[in-house]
């Protein structure tokens, strides 16, 4: 392998996905075992440095997905379901009863999710989404939960994973967002032969043109913001994963990025994106919402999640409520995830009550209190060594997602340097306590 040049990878991936395009009939009866295993190895972390191209790692995804990935997982009917079982496993699925797979995949695709960033702004999507697919079929499978959970232990990697799908999941659910009403209020206006005759030839044909423009962009769009949702969904019923997402560094993004989505879904503009025939752009507003709900409802019992939520600028009371109202109107959860997402929806509010009755107290906090990059009080503050400021955790652990560098004065900086400021956050506490207990005995 260490002497394979890329292009031989390059027409290894071209040769089997051309045959399960154009010939997959003429695949079955053919052992797929070895090209099934070398995917999986040039994926490994091991021997990443073989293939270092991130198109054509990204191929070996598709590879896995179009051709390995069991009918039942992803509604593929074309290639044999011979083709995807290892005879000698007894008919089990390559991707369940080879050995290296179950010990590499899980956490080689989570890195080749970040990776297919590098591919171009039009094939990432319909990669990280066959991505996501080949992820939930690994999650449901008993064979690949000890991979799922060694994840964990690379924090690094984990949270670039993390922020990767963060990142994606807001800008494409903002162009999706963005489109749909556009795409409703031409429909109305070709629904309406007057109107539509009205406007001249020309205005026709550019309404026309940008109108198949935003159709094109959702439907390519919205497959990944259904995946996302779902990946969130099933990742978060693990413990380990779910701490992970509690972490500084995307605790705060996590929950702006879900509020954001349900502001959309049951805000009072919801009328906007109830396009004609929504399931040919892949929209399936019920189905997101139920896969939102689901996630809140596993952040139940997460006190700082529920503060997250109520600090956020989407958070408002009556959203709350109203995505609990609408969940049990449409039966979207029964049961103790309904019970769940209910008890966040109260646990949010008292929490923003909290939040509302210490915001008089830092009015007049004293400067040393304040962040020294947002101005805000600061809850963990923290000393960057390289500049020697002060800011709060959450401020620095959310700028070095995206930037290695101290703020101040742009020195290389890690999460691992900062130094917790630990006399002044006592200093603080102390403060507020007593501005508390001043405020309570005046009342």
């Amino acid at each position: 392998l260490t002497t394979m040049p890329e292009h031989i990878v390059n027409d290894f991936c071209d040769v089997l996905n051309f045959a399960s395009e154009q010939t997959p009939k003429m695949m079955a009866g053919i052992d797929f075992g070895n090209s099934f295993r070398l995917s999986v190895k040039l994926l490994s972390q091991d021997y990443a440095g073989l293939v270092r191209n991130y198109n054509l790692r990204a191929k070996l995804g598709d590879v896995l997905h179009d051709i390995f990935l069991p009918d039942s997982a992803n509604n593929r009917s074309d290639v044999p379901a011979s083709v995807t079982c290892d005879p000698l496993a007894g008919g089990q699925p390559y991707l369940t009863s080879d050995k290296l797979s179950q010990e590499t995949l899980a956490p080689s695709l989570l890195l080749l999710y970040g990776e297919v960033e590098h591919t171009g702004f039009y094939d990432k999507n319909s990669h990280r989404t066959k991505i996501a697919e080949l992820l939930k079929f690994l999650w449901d499978s008993p064979e690949h939960k000890p991979a799922f959970r060694r994840i964990t232990e690379d924090k690094a990697s984990f949270i670039k994973f993390a922020n990767g799908i963060v990142n994606e999941m807001n800008h494409q659910f903002a162009s999706v967002m963005e489109r749909l009403p556009a795409i409703r209020t031409v429909q109305l206006q070709m629904a309406n032969p007057q109107q539509w005759a009205a406007l001249s030839e020309e205005e026709r044909e550019t309404i026309t043109s940008r109108h198949e423009e935003n159709e094109q962009h959702v439907k390519r769009d919205l497959p990944l913001c259904n995946s996302i949702m779902k990946m969130l969904g099933f990742l978060n019923t693990d413990k380990d994963i779910r701490d992970m997402f509690l972490l500084d560094e995307m605790r705060s993004r996590l929950a702006n990025m879900l509020l954001h989505v349900l502001t959309k879904l049951v805000g009072s503009r919801g009328l906007d994106l109830k396009v004609d025939n929504p399931e040919t752009y892949n929209f399936r507003p019920k189905e997101m919402l139920q896969d939102l709900c689901i996630i809140f409802s596993s952040f139940a019992d997460a006190d700082e999640f529920q503060k997250e939520c109520a600090r956020s600028g989407y958070y408002t009371t009556d959203l709350m409520s109203k995505a609990v109202k609408t969940c049990r109107k449409l039966g979207l959860l029964v049961g103790e995830s309904m019970e769940l997402f209910d008890l966040l929806a109260t646990k949010v509010e008292d929490a923003s009550k909290m939040m509302e009755s210490d915001e008089d107290l830092y009015e007049d906090a004293p400067d040393e209190f304040l962040d020294e990059l947002m101005c805000t009080f600061m809850i963990d503050p923290v000393i960057l060594p390289t500049s020697g400021k002060i800011v709060d955790r959450q401020t620095i652990t959310q700028h070095l997602l995206n930037d290695s560098t101290d703020p101040f004065n742009r020195k290389e900086l890690s999460v691992g340097d900062i130094v917790p400021a630990v006399e002044l956050k006592e200093k603080m506490e102390v403060w507020l306590e007593e501005k508390r207990a001043a405020r309570n005995q005046s009342s």
